[in-house]
């Protein structure tokens, strides 16, 4: 069932996906306000675990499913937009991303366009670097839509760190599952 999900889910998303071209935003910055940076993840499908109400019913995911699911990190404007070959577990990754959710609507209404939110996730951004680590949450829109994630905090040189992450989903990888760019705006909490 999780197999015939997601070649469902890629078949909507490669339609959706040709169209996107997001245009790597700077690299890095801080600015007067605040840090702001761009990070590329990958997300592996061979990490994927669902938890169906019922996999032997092909209505799943259900409203209420789980899921967890990992990817790497790398730094901003390294994916290239589209369908593409990209390994996720190549060379040149400054850390690693952990997301896990629950499906907010049922996958026949997802596929079917009228769920506007899709589900609501957790991620995690360990980078390797400092042992540093930022978490956020969001809702996930449609596939191609812009999220905007809290940064709830983080842990290293982001501890007292706050913000917003802006996702943006810039196409499928060689597993299967989308690349994301996410842009961050972190300011230290209680700063103005």
């Amino acid at each position: 069932m999780m197999r015939k999900w997601l070649v469902s889910l890629l078949a909507v998303t490669a339609a959706t996906t040709a169209a996107l071209q997001v245009a790597p935003p700077s690299a890095g910055a801080d600015d007067k306000d605040g840090r702001t940076f761009v990070v590329d993840v990958a997300i592996d499908a061979t990490t994927l675990a669902l938890n169906n109400n019922d996999p032997s019913d092909p209505g799943n995911p259900k409203r209420g499913s789980t899921f967890t699911v990992t990817g790497k990190i790398f730094p901003g404007g390294t994916i290239p937009a589209g369908t593409t070959s990209f390994d996720p577990n190549q060379p040149g990754s400054i850390g690693n991303w952990i997301c896990s959710g629950v499906f907010l609507a049922a996958a026949s209404e997802i596929f079917g366009g009228t769920a506007p939110i899709a589900v609501h996730t957790s991620q995690i951004f360990m980078f390797t670097s400092d042992k540093k680590a930022l978490m956020t949450e969001g809702l996930e829109g449609p596939v191609g839509v812009t999220t905007h994630r809290v940064v709830v905090g983080g842990t290293g040189a982001y501890q007292d760190m706050v913000g917003q992450s802006r996702q943006d989903t810039i196409g499928l990888n060689g597993t299967g599952l989308f690349d994301h760019r996410f842009t961050f705006r972190l300011v230290r909490a209680g700063s103005d």
